[in-house]
This record gives structure tokens, sequence and C-alpha cells, in this order.
């Protein structure tokens, strides 16, 4: 009876017709995006057959997000997000569109790829924050939890699909039909934006404008510092950022080199690239929605999200065996005498499907404490400040790992990163007590949370000025 009340929990923000809207446009694009980060990191390995260019792309396109993220989360904390998040989803298509032009056209060369994953960093700088703090703005700060884990359970979802579409594409009709899916992608997320509305209630918040004045609610017009104050004040804040700088290093930067970890150790193409991606992301959404709605009032966190990186950097050291001769022939063996066709791309599925298992557990954990311990006021800052710190690491991790596929060798460059993860987080937890301890309660307390407004489509010939348009958060 717990149980089942918590699932309904989990699923509350459903509830409102706005937050339903925008989650489903934000899936449909999510989708385009992965089936395009696939297609892309597949063209830029069939250009160059290089894992040091896949992590120069890596590096360009995220580069942005360690040099503006803080500045652009001052800016979804001053300018309206609904108009903010439709100039930036439109932009995005139409680099989209390039990119599908390019290479329908056959002029595409490694250096289009370079300069167009720096205006996408720009761009992606500037949504991210904004785009998360739409979570807030949908369902108020008390179900705000429950919104990033339904936003990560949007994710997961695309993890299956995106990929997995994305290897069909490219394998049945070529790689620039991908990149067209994705610019159409957008659409789904500006419609939905155009037509999400709420009541005058919900006016300043989605403005940016503050709407708690509790201790260290902040104010618009602080700039990065203020949020880097805040932060500095809530050790479990700290922990929560330390969490994802790791999962970004050391776990995003795995699929740098899994294109040629698929093409050298596997011998596949762009279509076992796609299934183990979906696969995993099979397991993360196996994990959202069976685990995450148990774990919601788990008091230490901190323990239960290292738990998860040791879990995943094992996983991945494990996968990577399959690169042995020795471990190879085992397997080989053992499948043909099950019956098991092409055993060893099997094995690496099984354990791609359980590194999966992992990243909701980090990833929303995380997100989902952050927003809910950020003031509303300070949200955009606080939150870009969080992309700088934990995606901004990807110019690095990418190409570090890039360079250590090139020199020695695919597998090896993601078991160095499975055991340097394990190592890190079982460090964290030993010797950090903040870890260890019950997380804190949210920054504005229960008594003055505000109250979710009521949601309402608009009818089309209501006047404009009735209310407000608003977006959502993806994580």
């Amino acid at each position: 009876m717990i149980g089942t009340t918590r699932y309904r929990h989990m699923y509350a923000p459903l509830h409102l017709p706005n937050f339903r809207m925008f989650i489903t446009g934000q899936t449909i694009s999510t989708i385009g995006t992965l089936v395009q980060m696939t297609a892309q990191s597949w063209v830029v390995y069939e250009l160059t057959h290089s894992p040091a260019a896949l992590g120069w792309v890596t590096m360009l396109g995220s580069l942005p997000l360690l040099l503006l993220g803080p500045f652009a989360g001052s800016i979804a904390d001053r300018i309206p997000r609904r108009t903010l998040l439709i100039a930036t989803q439109g932009i995005l298509g139409v680099l989209a569109a390039t990119l599908a032009i390019l290479v329908q056209t056959e002029l595409i060369q490694i250096w289009h790829i370079y300069v167009l994953a720096v205006i996408t960093g720009i761009v992606t700088a500037v949504d991210m924050p904004a785009l998360q703090a739409f979570a807030a703005d949908l369902t108020g700060t008390a179900m705000i939890r429950q919104a990033v884990t339904l936003n990560s359970m949007a994710f997961q979802l695309a993890r299956i699909i995106g990929p997995s579409l994305a290897g069909l594409l490219i394998g049945y009709f070529g790689t620039a039909t991908a990149f067209w899916v994705n610019a159409l992608s957008f659409v789904a997320v500006i419609v939905a934006l155009a037509r999400v509305r709420f009541t005058d209630d919900a006016i300043a918040q989605s403005t940016g404008r503050p709407q708690s004045s509790g201790p260290g609610a902040g104010s618009t017009k602080g700039g990065p510092l203020e949020a880097v104050a805040y932060v500095r004040s809530q050790p479990m804040m700290i922990d929560l950022f330390l969490f994802s700088m790791l999962f970004v290093f050391f776990v995003f930067s795995t699929m740098t080199v899994m294109p040629a970890f698929v093409a050298e150790v596997l011998h596949g193409d762009a279509r076992v690239l796609g299934l183990l991606g979906g696969i995993s992301g099979a397991g993360s959404l196996t994990v959202t929605i069976l685990i995450l709605p148990l774990v919601h009032n788990v008091r230490r966190t901190g323990i239960l999200v290292s738990s998860a990186l040791i879990w995943f950097g094992t996983m991945l050291m494990i996968m990577t065996s399959v690169a042995n001769p020795v471990v190879s022939d085992m397997i080989g063996r053992v499948g043909n005498g099950l019956g098991i066709p092409e055993p060893v791309m099997v094995t690496a599925a099984i354990f791609g499907y359980l590194q999966g298992m992992a990243a909701p557990l980090v990833l929303t954990t995380s997100m989902g404490l952050l927003q809910q311990m950020s003031p509303d006021a300070m949200r955009g800052r606080l939150l870009g400040l969080s992309s700088m710190v934990t995606f901004g690491l990807q110019p690095f991790s990418g190409l570090l790992v890039g360079y250590s596929g090139e020199h020695l060798g695919p597998a090896n460059a993601l078991w160095i990163n499975g055991f340097l993860l394990v190592s890190c987080a079982a460090c964290l937890l030993v010797f950090r007590s903040s870890i260890r301890s019950e997380a804190p309660r949210p920054a504005v307390p229960p008594a003055t949370l505000p109250v979710v407004p009521t949601a309402r489509v608009v009818k089309q010939d209501e006047p404009a000025t009735a209310s407000v348009f608003v977006g959502a958060s993806a994580t």
C-alpha cells in the first residue's frame, strides 16, 4: 500500500495539463537529439577513423558550457523563459538542418562539424539552465523532485528509441536522414511552448521575478558570485556537484570512444552502436520506473549515489573484458554451445544494460535535490553554475578519453574510466562525512512553498493578455 502511494505521488505532476503537454514535446525533441548525437559520432568516425577526433567534437561542443554556464543562468533568471527557449530551440533546429544539408550534398568535412559543435554548445549553454528551471515553473517547488524524475523517465525512454532509431535510419536511409529527423523534432517543443499557458499566479516565477523572501532566497539582480556563495554555504549541494562532476567526467566521456569500441572490438556498424545505446537506455528506464519512486524519501542520498557510481564503474570494467582474446574466445564457446548468436556482442549489451541502471540514480537524484534546495529567485543561476562545473568538464574528459582510445585502444580507455570512477566515488564516500549524513530539507520551508498554480489551456479566441506562456524542464 505504501509502495502504491509512492508511485502515485511520483506521477502527481502529470495531473497538470501544462506539464503533460510540454514533457510530450520535450520527449520527441530529446529523441531527435539522441538520433543526431549517434549519427554525428558515426560520421566523425567515418571521416577520420580517429577516436581523438571524436574527443575534439565533444570538447568543442562542451567548452561553452564551462565558459558561459553561470552567465547563462543569470539570463534564465532575468528573461522570460518561454521566449528564451523558443529562440534557442529554433536555432538548434536550424543547426541540425544545416548539418543535414552538408551530409546530404556530400560536402561535409570534419571542420564543418567542429564549427557547428561550437555554435551548438553556445546555444545549449543558454538553453540548458532555462529548460531545467521550468520544472519548478510548472509544478512548484513541492513537486520538483517528481517533475525531475518524470523528465528523467522521458529522457531514458528517448535513450531507448533515439540511438536505435539512428542506427536504423543510417543503415537503411543514410546519415542525412537522421539529422533531418532531429531538425523536425524541435518543432514539437516550439509548438508545446506556444500552447502551454499559465494563469497570472505563475507570472512572477516564469519571468524570473523573485517569489520567495526566505533565507538565502537571493535576488534576480545578483550575479554568478551570489550563486557561488550560496553553494559554499550548503555542504550537501557541494556533494551533489561532485557527484555530477564524476558522472559527466567518467561516464559521459565513454560515449566519445564508443563508436571506436563498436567498430574495433565488437566489429559492428552504426546499427550496433545504436542498439547498445538503446539497451543502456532500457536499463535506465527500468530503474526510473521501478526504483526511483521508492528512493525519493531516502535521507542518506550520498551513500545511494556513491554506490550507483561504483556500480557503473564496475560494470564498465567488466564489459571491456570482451576485448581480451582469451575472454572473448571463452564467451564465444559458451555462447555457441547455448545457441546464442553473436555472444560477445550480447555480453557487451548485457553489461551496457547494467551500466544504464546507475544513470538515473545519480543524475535524477542529484538534479532533483539541487532544484529542491535552490531558492526560486536563484534557480537559474544555480543550474547554470551546475552546468559549468559538471557538463563543462566534458571538453577535458572527452579529449582525454579520445586520445587514450587512440593510443591505448578504446577498450583500455573505457576500463581506465571505470577504474577511476570506482576509486573516486569510494574516496568521496570514505573521506567526506557529509556524504554519509542525512540530506537537509529544502531551502524553502514547506510553509512558504508556492502554491502550484492551476494550469489551463487558453482557448483560441481568448485575449493574449489573459495568461503567460511557460515551458518545462528536461533532465
